[in-house]
């Protein structure tokens, strides 16, 4: 059955949908109802307008912030496609069509919100046959749709040749396909997104013909999806094994690729094998994925929830809080309204987002020009975050916020020294001064940099994610349907 629940946190915001169905049945032209959605949408956006993001909470980001964004967006993006591009269709097609939401804003699981910079996905199933005619209208409507939301409520649209526009036959042979890839993509989208989209306008015949498909596939396949090395995109397990991470750069230009993520085995063990872990440097290249390290780690463990398993059945739950409640579960939801808020401030304070450039990560660049704009606030709420939050154990707590006090005063103890040899093991651009050098060795001083912070921070919380993904979720596994050649590859020496 498709989704009927009240997507709202807010509930106010069902009223003013049924004011615009009002409008709607009383026949009023698209431009009535499109001003009226607009005016709703610049009033209750001023809120975000005016909020003095140095008042940026992280103790209550997700219900003064992520979650009233969640509803605003989810509300303009829903009543725009109901009111305005549904009605601009071809009579001919228009009501053949299943047309559904989904991805972070839709999902009914999400419980946390979503920053500013969150993409809309919006995808439309069409009856095989459809004529061209029809499907081209269609397709130029998707088009104006995204124009439209960007430029009346700054949402991004993201459309995609192989998920936006398809019909079941086109879905069929995606998931037929003699490539692996492409066949993978295809199985993995409708099997992990059945039960969390937002049907706007259903057609029962079309959903059957695609989800039912891939219904009784194991709910293994969301790990997938989510996390697993069969998904087409970046994710957990492929970072941990090393594939680099493409982002978008604070500049225009092209997307690079990067290896210099924190939790992929390969550079973890090249930094501690570099820098001396007890003296707290950082390397001066790092880059932390939230999305694909946090984010998406955090996705899954609600969308399975979502399926109806509990905890326990997914690998959490075996050990209990002094609440009497998992300890882990917690940790990851601190986890991810931590890269949430860091995703919003990116969004706020670093312009880090347009269509080429994304939030989704952190890098030493970026941490270090939070310090630079916001100072002691942004310490203080990272700060906040990281403690209260229980992001970072206590004993490494009190060694954190040791290096804090280092940093912030300039205290000059921090030295390093071995064979002449290792100096070529250094990267470029890592900072030191030269305090002694001979035949038999060398001696250097490095400075403290706010950016020891965040890596140590950052390579604490991929170190525990690693430890739930890798000692909890991947052994569930086989009790979720994964057989024993799938099970084989995640099997790794950590």
């Amino acid at each position: 059955m498709p989704n009927t629940s009240s997507p709202y946190h807010d509930k106010g915001f069902l009223k003013l949908e049924r004011e615009l169905e009002r409008l709607g049945k009383s026949g009023a032209s698209a431009s009535v109802i499109a001003a009226r959605l607009c005016a709703i949408f610049i009033d209750k956006n001023r809120a975000f307008r005016e909020y003095d993001s140095r008042e940026l909470s992280p103790e209550s980001v997700a219900a003064d912030y992520l979650l009233p964004r969640k509803d605003l967006h989810h509300f303009a993006v829903e009543n725009w496609i109901r009111h305005i591009f549904l009605p601009s269709l071809p009579e001919s097609c228009r009501a053949s069509l299943l047309v559904f939401g989904l991805g972070r804003l839709f999902s009914i699981y999400n419980d946390l919100g979503v920053q500013h910079s969150t993409d809309v996905d919006i995808n439309i199933i069409h009856p095989d046959e459809l004529g061209r005619k029809e499907k081209d209208c269609v397709a130029r409507a998707l088009v104006r749709l995204n124009t439209e939301l960007h430029d009346n409520f700054g949402i991004v649209l993201e459309l995609h040749a192989d998920f936006s526009l398809l019909s079941p036959r086109d879905i069929n042979k995606r998931m037929e396909s003699k490539k692996p890839q492409e066949r993978a993509a295809a199985v993995l989208f409708y099997k992990a997104n059945e039960k969390s989209i937002r049907v706007i306008q259903d057609n029962p015949a079309l959903r059957e013909a695609v989800f039912g498909r891939v219904r009784e596939l194991p709910d293994a396949y969301l790990f997938e999806h989510f996390l697993g090395l069969s998904t087409p995109k970046s994710s957990f397990c492929k970072i941990r094994q090393g594939q680099s991470l493409l982002i978008g750069q604070d500049s225009q230009g092209p997307r690079s690729a990067v290896k210099t993520v924190i939790g992929s085995r390969a550079y973890d063990l090249y930094c501690r094998r570099v820098f001396p872990q007890r003296l707290f440097i950082s390397p001066p290249d790092w880059h932390f994925s939230m999305k694909y390290f946090v984010n998406r780690v955090y996705d899954y463990v609600c969308a399975m929830r979502n399926l109806g398993y509990s905890l326990g059945q997914i690998g959490l739950g075996s050990t209990k809080g002094n609440d009497g409640s998992d300890p882990d579960y917690h940790y990851l939801r601190n986890a991810h309204k931590l890269t949430l808020y860091l995703q919003e401030l990116a969004e706020e304070k670093l312009g880090a987002y347009n269509a080429a450039i994304d939030s989704s990560y952190l890098s030493r660049e970026r941490f270090l020009r939070f310090m630079e704009i916001c100072g002691d606030r942004f310490r203080a709420d990272f700060d906040g975050m990281v403690i209260a939050g229980g992001l970072i154990p206590p004993s490494r707590a009190l060694r954190y916020q040791e290096l804090q006090k280092k940093t912030k005063a300039r205290v000059r103890d921090r030295f390093m020294e071995g064979p002449l040899e290792e100096l070529k093991t250094f990267p470029p651009g890592f900072r030191y001064e030269s305090t002694h050098k001979d035949a038999n060795g060398y001696r250097i001083y490095v400075p403290y940099s706010w950016a020891d912070s965040g890596y140590y921070v950052f390579s604490s919380i991929a170190e525990r994610l690693t430890a739930i993904v890798e000692e909890k979720l991947i052994p569930a596994l086989p009790g979720l349907g994964m057989p024993a050649s799938g099970m084989a590859r995640y099997l790794q020496p950590r």
